[in-house]
């Protein structure tokens, strides 16, 4: 957990050197040609018809499952956080 906290900071900086020094760096890729052009994945979150880019705003069903999503997520990550918290306690 300690190591996870430091890699947005260590993220953060990296991408401002890189900025400032080589801020033409992502020309360097434009020769590369894709493998596998227009290839997708059958299976995953593109199947579930997640990732995929939408046309308009989004209609109060998309953004309700988009709600009960970060709601999900949230609620996972404070039960992974609660459990954390009772783990380091037992073993102090």
């Amino acid at each position: 957990m300690d190591i996870q906290a430091r890699l947005p900071p260590a993220l953060a900086a990296l991408h401002n050197f890189i900025r400032k020094h080589d801020p033409d760096d992502i020309a360097d890729f434009d020769d590369v040609e894709d493998p596998q052009p227009g290839a997708r994945a059958e299976e995953g979150p593109a199947a579930a018809g997640e990732g995929q880019l939408a046309e308009g705003l989004p209609r109060a069903a998309e953004r309700r499952q988009t709600n009960e999503r970060r709601d999900r997520i949230a609620q996972d990550m404070w039960i992974q956080y609660q459990t954390e918290l009772s783990r380091r306690n037992l073993a102090d």
